[in-house]
């Protein structure tokens, strides 16, 4: 409710319409009017609430998706990386095939069993920069006139560069009944009714060459035509020729 002030008058006996504020300004109660287009309304905070949990799986999405889309690049790079380096390290340094040679040739036999072979042979690495291991998987056959007469599985180990590696190759005699030229000579008693026999042996190698952090497999052919004196008692290697 609305206090009214009385007139004061002043000392010429006139109505003074604009007293002094201490004397206009009374307590009591006052009732202010404010336009309503003036009005401001504040939302509750629940309704922040609300908007903020509508808002945030959005933006989630859209963050987990950029994070996904940054892995996605790195890897690419990566893996282009990886790529470029093998093969400049393939073409730059040409890495050269192994160099195989055929050192003994053992042949035994019993009167129930099937001829057993043992070749002996040496591996050399000419590669300054790369290391070559030969992996399990390898088999290799003798064969005569193109007629296999022994087969088995070639045995794995590991070259550094520059490096030589001797090892044996273990054969089994084919089921198959024997040539007679390979039958006479394994029962062959006289040194001089020695006939040489030209042979092939043939091996099919999974290897791995390494260059620095890099490995790159293939499968490595290796043919070996050979010529002994005798497959008895004291074989000897006259010739060979290997290729790889």
């Amino acid at each position: 409710m609305e206090e009214r002030v009385p007139p004061v008058t002043n000392a010429n006996g006139n109505t003074d319409l604009f007293p002094d504020s201490q004397n206009i300004f009374r307590s009591g109660t006052y009732v202010v009017q404010v336009p309503k287009d003036q009005i401001y309304r504040v939302p509750p905070p629940e309704n922040a609430l609300i908007a903020e949990r509508h808002r945030s799986p959005a933006q989630k999405k859209k963050s987990y998706r950029s994070r996904c889309f940054i892995l996605c690049i790195l890897i690419c790079i990566i893996a282009v990386i990886v790529a470029i380096a093998a093969a400049v390290s393939s073409r730059v340094l040409h890495p050269k095939s192994p160099i195989f040679h055929i050192q003994h040739l053992v042949v035994t036999k019993s009167s129930h069993s099937r001829p057993q072979y043992k070749i002996t042979l040496k591996a050399k690495n000419p590669n300054s920069h790369t290391g070559i291991t030969y992996e399990a998987g390898g088999h290799a056959s003798l064969s005569f006139k193109n007629h296999e007469i022994a087969d088995g599985d070639c045995p794995t180990f590991s070259q550094g560069q520059k490096d030589s590696t001797v090892f044996v190759v273990p054969l089994s005699g084919s089921k198959s009944a024997l040539p007679k030229e390979i039958e006479r000579s394994i029962k062959s008693q006289n040194s001089t009714a020695h006939t040489s026999l030209s042979l092939s042996l043939s091996m099919d190698y999974p290897i791995k060459r390494r260059v620095w952090l890099f490995k790159r497999g293939k499968r490595l052919a290796v043919l070996c035509n050979v010529t002994v004196d005798t497959l008895a008692k004291g074989t000897r290697v006259l010739s060979q020729e290997c290729h790889s």
